[in-house]
């Protein structure tokens, strides 16, 4: 099984260092836990979208035959010609793009998370020419970290609302009401996830296209994050945010700037490689790859750029390695459910375009205190549905009322995750030396802190 940090694994020697490897919660409840003894086993790690292995193996074979010049800086800040090329074929093909001159692409080595910064620089930028403050950045709640990396350069956040265990999607009207209440000019950055983290829902095109024709009417930038674009299963149609976004600018230049980016790692699973795709008008895209990018990076990792081209240059293999990896994903999600106690399963959203589960912990729990109890009764590391480390207002973290299960690791691991916690909800000892309750399975409403629902 794959998933348990053994002795001598990279995380006990990350978690043994002298130093603490990062400042999240997480890492102090992993190391009591192992101080401890492990005594539930080995702990169990579901919180990040990361399994570190089950990468292609002919991916991991090209590494073996990279060109000696591979191990150096390279002079174009677009991403090795080889890479460049073929991904911009593979998410033209992937995601029904027009072949033209509206948009280009440059690779991304440092992770999706620096480009979309890059972009909120510029963006903060240009309306500071124009006099005005960084402004608001509107995203679907519950929502990636967009708020980590806008905030520090003075946006602020504005969400809207709506409640994942409901099914479907955020509807068109709540984006337009929303919208509507912000003081003119105040919108800055339209944020689109159509294949949405946490909840897995595979927007519809409606709601992309009001989330375009928002940003249009209100002269905000706009940010397409396709980083579960990949995993979404074929048997409904996947709704591309860029094709939309394209279709409605119908070869025009655009009057707002915008910035498609897709994530590499989270299809192959190879997170680490920190490979993507950078999508823009031609312009944009310069000045950020040639005067925002070498602010703070130069174009290194060129052997896991060489090795991809090769990966991607086998589109028969790719596409059937993604149709395997998706309905193993389908069949682990349908595992996990069917494990869950009966009045858990009907609250809990899984949607099929993202590897993840939401499940409702205790009915007048904290999540944080759920997370910390399931680590150091349970060994299981799982993480907020709101997958951040902070929100909103300075020390401003919602409480949305449910914990997210990664089920990328093997489908044996994650059936020992939830019998380890439906074995706490039993009562054994889970909690007993603090007191504490337990973190049992139990059934509770999906609950957003008030700022959430101001707009409605």
């Amino acid at each position: 099984m794959t998933g348990y940090p053994t002795a001598g694994s990279p995380l006990r020697a990350m978690l043994d260092d002298t130093v603490a490897p990062n400042h999240l919660p997480d890492v102090t409840w992993l190391r009591q836990y192992l101080a401890a003894g492990a005594p539930a086993g080995e702990p169990i790690m579901l919180s990040l979208g990361e399994t570190w292995d089950h990468t292609p193996q002919p991916l991991l074979d090209a590494l073996r035959e990279v060109p000696a010049n591979s191990h150096g800086y390279q002079i174009s800040m677009y991403g090795l010609p080889l890479l460049r090329t073929v991904l911009k074929e593979y998410v033209a093909d992937t995601q029904r793009l027009p072949r033209s001159d509206a948009w280009e692409l440059a690779v991304s080595w440092t992770g999706t998370r620096s480009a979309m910064r890059d972009f909120a620089i510029y963006v903060a930028a240009e309306r500071a020419r124009g006099g005005r403050p960084p402004g608001s950045v509107l995203a679907v709640a519950p929502a990636w970290d967009y708020a980590g990396l806008t905030e520090p350069l003075g946006f602020d956040t504005v969400y809207v609302p709506f409640d994942p265990a409901n099914g479907g999607s955020v509807s068109p009207e709540a984006v337009r009401r929303t919208a509507a209440g912000l003081a003119p000019g105040a919108l800055s950055l339209v944020v689109i996830n159509a294949q949405h983290n946490p909840t897995g829902a595979n927007w519809p095109p409606e709601v992309v296209a009001t989330l375009v024709e928002t940003a249009l009417e209100h002269g905000a930038a706009v940010l397409v994050d396709d980083a579960y674009y990949g995993l979404c299963p074929p048997e409904a149609p996947v709704t591309s945010a860029l094709e939309i976004l394209l279709g409605h600018l119908d070869g025009q230049r655009s009057p707002v700037p915008w910035l498609g980016v897709r994530s590499l790692g989270k299809q192959f699973h190879c997170n680490g490689w920190a490979l993507g795709a950078v999508t823009a008008e031609p312009a944009l895209l310069d000045t950020l790859v040639n005067d925002l990018r070498p602010q703070h990076t130069f174009n290194y990792a060129v052997q896991l750029q060489w090795a991809m081209a090769r990966w991607l240059g086998r589109p028969s293999e790719v596409a059937g390695y993604l149709a395997g990896e998706r309905a193993a994903t389908a069949a682990k999600r349908a595992a996990v459910l069917d494990r869950l106690p009966e009045e858990v399963r009907r609250r809990s959203i899984a949607g099929p375009s993202a590897p993840y589960v939401l499940f409702p912990v205790p009915d007048g729990l904290k999540v944080g205190d759920y997370l910390r109890s399931a680590v150091l009764d349970c060994g299981v590391l799982l993480s907020d549905a709101w997958p951040l480390a902070r929100i909103g207002d300075a020390g401003e973290v919602p409480d949305a009322g449910y914990a997210r299960l990664y089920l990328g690791p093997d489908q044996e691991l994650l059936m020992a995750a939830i019998d380890r916690l439906a074995g706490a909800r039993r009562g054994a000892r889970v909690g007993a030396a603090r007191g504490a309750p337990p973190p049992p399975f139990v059934a509770t409403p999906f609950v957003h802190t008030r700022r959430l629902f101001d707009a409605l």
